[in-house]
């Protein structure tokens, strides 16, 4: 079929066609011939408009689910701290720990409110998403409607179909291409067969048309549903937002202001002072007796292990240096204390590594910084990692380098890290930058 000219009558297409041997059909000025070729201009509109709902946006409900359960944590960790606080004040035995503390839930308060900020906004944006689909869904149907009412026209226009299509129809032709030959029917004939041809195709767009406005008043219905869904679970997250923040930062004004009134107590401050001295004192024993016992190891007979230089050592958790080694303001006590190792930020759960290999000599609560792994990386050094949750080593177990040992615990919100010679303290940063050297 070539093409002759091409001009819109009536918004449709008005094609030129030859057909058989030199004859000459204006299609246009049938009826078949107006539904085939308005079929034909709408093909590439049906596809752009057939229904391609959210599959590649962003997944609101899991996200939310996953804020939601954060949320429930921090709550659930800011409760547990609260009753720790109340045990401490009773007992009143570790002014340290009671200050670490109050910082530890200050932080996290100050976590709880900034989630429930973000998981606002998440849901606002879930609600914008939802609307969005449901735009969409209205405007294919509006469209696909403009359609079939432009189809009603174009039959009113066109009269009652061509008396051909109903004459001349013979059972046996099944639907196949406009025969080009002239047979005994002669230009009739294949004019017939190709009208029929095309009258099929037609009727096949004009159901693949109610089909997709049937999905579509389906995904409609769904759609308004969810819209109607989110807009109560929004309105209710925003009266909860504003309780939980109400109650929230009431308690983080009065730790701060508990936290203050020790900052201003010079026995207090003081006291806690002798904590961390202790702290350091019962860590440097720890480290000693490991010492002793692997001398005494060697006296009988014991390979001596070596520290593996040359290759390049692990951070023990990716995340900010937090406190430095060596002489620091302490911002809590508000004056300069002295840091045996560092503290370096990570999220809760993230993986802690080994910073070289060698051997867990210990799996030991670290005085003033929870659960932690000693291990003897040979040539007299040790390695300490605390503030873990969640050890996957036990004494004895040789390790590589880089090899995980534990997480960061929920608590902490960081891992201590320290390393030594014997009892004597290193830079841990500077050690590791040198590879050991």
């Amino acid at each position: 079929m070539g093409i002759e000219n091409r001009k819109l009558k009536d918004g449709i297409p008005v094609i030129d066609s030859r057909a058989g041997i030199g004859t000459r059909v204006r299609i246009s000025r049938t009826l078949v011939g107006r539904l085939f070729l308005f079929a034909i201009f709408n093909f590439q509109f049906s596809i752009c408009i057939a229904p391609v709902f959210a599959s590649d946006k962003k997944d609101y409900d899991r996200e939310i689910a996953r804020q939601r359960k954060e949320l429930e944590e921090l709550r659930e960790r800011l409760q547990s701290e609260q009753k720790e606080l109340e045990s401490l004040r009773e007992k009143r035995e570790s002014t340290l720990g009671t200050l670490e503390k109050i910082t530890g839930n200050i932080k996290h308060t100050e976590q709880y409110l900034s989630k429930l900020d973000a998981t606002e906004e998440t849901l606002n944006g879930s609600l914008a998403a939802v609307r969005q689909d449901l735009a969409e869904v209205e405007g294919r149907i509006e469209e696909r409607n403009r359609v079939m009412a432009k189809r009603v026209r174009t039959l009113f226009m066109s009269g009652s179909p061509d008396r051909l299509v109903l004459r001349g129809w013979e059972a046996g032709h099944g639907e196949r291409a406009p025969d080009k030959r002239v047979g005994a029917g002669g230009k009739e004939e294949g004019d017939f067969m190709r009208k029929v041809f095309f009258m099929k195709r037609v009727l096949r767009y004009d159901r693949s048309l109610v089909q997709a406005g049937r999905e579509d008043a389906a995904l409609k219905q769904k759609a308004m549903a969810k819209l109607d869904s989110r807009i109560a679970e929004v309105d209710g997250f925003r009266a909860h937002k504003a309780e939980e923040k109400a109650t929230y930062s009431r308690a983080r004004k009065q730790q701060e202001k508990n936290l203050a009134s020790i900052q201003s107590d010079e026995h207090a401050k003081q006291q806690a002072l002798q904590e961390m001295e202790e702290n350091a004192r019962l860590i440097t024993d720890i480290i000693a007796a490991l010492e002793k016992r692997r001398q005494e190891e060697l006296a009988r007979n014991k390979k001596a292990t070596v520290l593996e230089t040359g290759a390049r050592y692990c951070l023990p958790v990716e995340g900010e240096v937090v406190s430095k080694y060596g002489l620091q303001y302490h911002a809590t006590l508000k004056t300069t204390t002295k840091n045996l190792g560092i503290e370096i930020r990570g999220k809760p759960g993230t993986p802690v590594r080994a910073a070289v290999s060698g051997e867990v000599a210990l799996i030991t609560r670290i005085p003033g910084y929870g659960m932690g792994v000693i291990l003897d990386n040979g040539s007299d050094f040790f390695t300490i990692y605390a503030n873990l949750a969640g050890i996957r080593v036990r004494q004895g177990d040789k390790v590589t380098t880089c090899q995980e040992l534990g997480a960061v615990s929920v608590e902490s919100g960081s891992v201590y890290f320290e390393v030594r010679k014997g009892t004597k303290t290193l830079d841990p940063s500077e050690w590791l930058r040198t590879g050991g050297k």
